[in-house]
């Protein structure tokens, strides 16, 4: 490829990965957000069953936008190798990252309540 189309793909991927990293931050903050609003609401226990439900969606869905921020991340930085003329690391694996284990935390935190929800209901 030559140099300008290379560019122009590291900068596309740049835009798209930056895109998913905020929606990513949306999702998270609304699901916590919606979360804490709703236990504020319906403070009954028995609705911690529901309620807890909504952290977990929420983890989902920022899960799949995370998995495509990391996506638009290895084609981003695949193309500033082949611009610089760099080669390929070996099959380097990574952590997951404080981003997974936010998402990790937001599903206990879920399933705590559904499990304080469910007790209540015995």
């Amino acid at each position: 490829m030559n140099r300008d189309a290379l560019l122009v793909r590291y900068r596309v991927m740049s835009d798209t990965r930056l895109h998913f990293s905020r929606l990513y931050f949306a999702v998270v903050a609304f699901s916590v957000l919606l979360t804490v609003a709703l236990w504020a609401l319906f403070p009954v226990p028995r609705a911690l069953v529901a309620i807890g439900l909504v952290p977990v969606a929420g983890a989902f869905v920022a899960q799949r936008l995370l998995l495509r921020e990391r996506s638009a991340f290895a084609a981003m930085t695949a193309a500033w190798r082949e611009l610089n003329g760099e080669a390929e690391p070996a099959g380097v694996r990574s952590a997951p990252g404080a981003m997974a284990l936010v998402l990790i935390g937001e599903v206990i935190a879920g399933l705590a309540l559904v499990a304080m929800g469910m007790a209540a209901l015995l």
